[in-house]
């Protein structure tokens, strides 16, 4: 009989087998577990492998997100250059030949880059719910005006993205807006609001007179040549009515740090205009009761001002901003 047979006789006793059976796993247990550990670490190492392999793609997914997103905005930003490259075109063979700026292209006449310009005032002038926020002490004086503006409205020289209009619109005050900037102009529009392309001498010049009730500019005025300048003033007191009036605001060169840096921050800024000379100009245009107002001070500690002298106080946190009104 063979070893096989009597092993196989022996494990069919119960109690005889149950014995073998437990005597043959403690006999191969060393065996059985250093084959399962060595499978152990294997698995350990195929799972480590695993999650870096798993990490790994998870960045390159974020970084081609990354790419895609950057692809779409490149995109957008070259579809709305090339819109605005067969704009700029059709506004080339429209141009008047008498245009007093002919001759010495201005940054804005440029509409390549106007888009530049959008994302330029988008980053550094401030939300449009702050600039709406300044600009609400502006409506007294137009509630205060002694003109209908349901029949003379309002015309906003360089209304860029339409906080002052959607001001004046919710207060009911009828009003359009003006800007060479074409992407400027196409945002307002997609707001609702009443705007229109092009040059504000030649829109001003074209206009019938005692036609509209206030004319405004938000900074604006630093964009253009003086010479030009005065010619847009002459235009606007032909065009209001009696008791009509013009609202210009402007960078303060009074304010050190405005006149010396942040007015240069601008690359379509010409040049400061000190507000004696902007009232001036206004009134040699034929404009009556010419007002400064100087406004927007430096938020700052008045704690600090008690060892400094005055004049430095009123040069380096003064206003830095100022607006001229002149009424016909």
């Amino acid at each position: 009989m063979s070893k096989q047979t009597i092993k196989q006789r022996l494990m069919d006793v119960p109690l005889v087998g149950r014995g073998l059976r437990i005597m043959s796993s403690f006999i191969h247990a060393p065996t059985y577990w250093s084959t399962n550990n060595n499978q152990i670490v294997e698995l350990k190492e195929l799972l480590k492998k695993n999650k870096q392999n798993t990490e790994q793609f998870s960045k390159n997914m974020l970084l081609t997100h990354e790419k895609f997103e950057s692809l779409l905005k490149n995109q957008d930003h070259f579809n709305k250059e090339l819109a605005l490259v067969e704009r700029s075109n059709e506004l080339a063979k429209k141009t008047s030949k008498s245009s007093p700026t002919k001759g010495k292209e201005l940054f804005a006449d440029d509409h390549l880059l106007d888009v530049f310009y959008t994302e330029f005032e988008d980053r550094f002038r401030g939300t449009e719910s702050m600039i709406s926020e300044r600009l609400e002490e502006y409506l007294d004086d137009f509630k205060n005006a002694k003109v209908d503006f349901n029949k003379h409205p309002v015309i906003d020289i360089g209304s860029g993205r339409g906080e002052f209009l959607q001001l004046l619109k919710a207060n009911n005050i009828k009003a359009k807006g003006l800007d060479i900037n074409i992407d400027m102009v196409e945002r307002s529009k997609k707001k609702g609001l009443d705007a229109e392309q092009g040059d504000a001498h030649e829109y001003l010049q074209a206009m019938d007179s005692q036609t509209l009730g206030a004319i405004t500019g938000f900074h604006i005025v630093e964009h253009l040549p003086f010479n030009v300048l005065l010619r847009i003033f002459k235009s606007c007191h032909q065009a209001l009515v009696d008791d009509g009036f013009v609202l210009f605001e402007t960078p303060n060169p009074e304010n050190m740090i405005v006149g010396s840096c942040a007015f240069y921050m601008d690359p379509s800024h010409l040049h400061p205009l000190p507000p004696d000379l902007l009232a001036f100009a206004l009134e040699t245009a034929g404009f009556r009761n010419v007002q400064i107002r100087r406004i927007h001070p430096v938020d700052h500690d008045e704690k600090d001002d008690l060892s400094l002298p005055p004049e430095f106080i009123n040069r380096f946190y003064g206003p830095r901003d100022y607006v001229v009104l002149g009424y016909k």
